[in-house]
């Protein structure tokens, strides 16, 4: 908290009329010792300069003039941009006598964030907020201008929240107009450029990890499925199993009740036909085009086409089974 409270304390900007006849300078952005972009101050100053009591202090020239650049939260989640930059403002004027002179948003700088960050993968579906202040420390005697740079965006579907700090800060003697310094920090914040070989690298990293992502998600659904199916098939096993359980035993009780009865089961195999007769005979016979015209025996050397008249004719039947059918 502290640590912020100096970082807000420290985005105060000098007068434009200081700088804006100086020529300009190129300086890199390195993160953990790689170049990733570049920001243009102006020449003859000292930049990745250490000064106490401001940690987010870039850049010092003459006359105690300091430009400030630097990430100060990186948050997991989505956040409220108007109630985290009101919170950062009491903050900042809670534990000192900084005094905010003017709020206001930098429309321009949101902007030009949104096309500066268009080719970097990812960042698509990025949306940015920008607010900039006016504030004064009599306890340091510097006033100054910022620019607090929010950026959302949805990181693949674990959406994450940046914060920026952009500023000028000089003794508030040198201040001679606030609008011309505000139009120096825009000028600055929107000299940031990405290095172009950091671009490809970070595209290419994204690319990759969409990649790994991808094929996690194929063989995780591919894992589920493939588990559906096994138990997709164990329920149909088990529903098989119990569909030849009841069969069985649907036999088992017909054939109780046919023996009960006296009932037997027949079928014609030439033509599929079944039929039902009371009794038990070894021998049954049908005339398979008038089924009221049977013959049944036991004697197995008598033959019912023997003899017959015409239009008689008989095929033998067989004892039916639901199994053998």
């Amino acid at each position: 908290m502290n640590r912020l409270n100096i970082a807000l304390l420290s985005l105060s900007l000098f007068a434009g009329s200081a700088v804006a006849a100086e020529p300009y300078m190129t300086v890199p952005v390195e993160a953990s010792g790689t170049v990733t972009a570049y920001v243009d101050v102006p020449t003859g100053f000292d930049c990745h300069v250490a000064i106490p009591d401001a940690p987010t202090a870039f850049c010092a020239g003459p006359g105690n003039i300091v430009y400030h650049l630097r990430t100060v939260s990186t948050v997991q989640g989505v956040v409220d941009p108007d109630r985290y930059f009101e919170e950062l403002m009491q903050l900042a004027t809670s534990a000192s006598n900084v005094r905010i002179l003017a709020r206001y948003a930098i429309p321009e700088i949101s902007q030009y964030r949104l096309q500066r960050d268009a080719p970097l993968l990812f960042l698509r579906g990025q949306q940015v907020y920008t607010y900039g202040l006016d504030s004064t420390d009599p306890d340091k005697n510097e006033t100054g201008v910022s620019a607090i740079v929010i950026s959302i965006f949805p990181n693949n579907g674990a959406p994450m929240s940046i914060v920026d700090a952009y500023g000028i800060t000089l003794p508030s003697s040198a201040i001679d107009d606030l609008g011309r310094l505000r139009r120096e920090l825009v000028a600055f914040v929107n000299s940031y450029r990405y290095d172009e070989q950091w671009v490809q690298l970070a595209n290419a990293q994204t690319v990759q990890f969409e990649g790994n992502l991808s094929a996690r998600e194929n063989a995780f659904y591919s894992t589920q499925r493939r588990i559906h199916q096994n138990n997709m098939d164990a329920l149909d096993q088990s529903y098989n199993a119990y569909r030849d359980r009841s069969a069985a035993a649907e036999r088992m009780q017909q054939g109780a009740v046919d023996a009960i009865h006296e009932r037997q089961q027949l079928i014609n195999p030439a033509t599929g036909a079944r039929y039902e007769a009371d009794g038990y005979y070894d021998y049954n016979y049908v005339n398979p085009n008038d089924p009221g015209m049977s013959v049944r025996t036991n004697d197995p050397l008598w033959d019912p086409n023997l003899n017959t008249q015409q239009g008689e004719y008989y095929e033998r039947l067989e004892n039916y089974a639901p199994s053998n059918w």
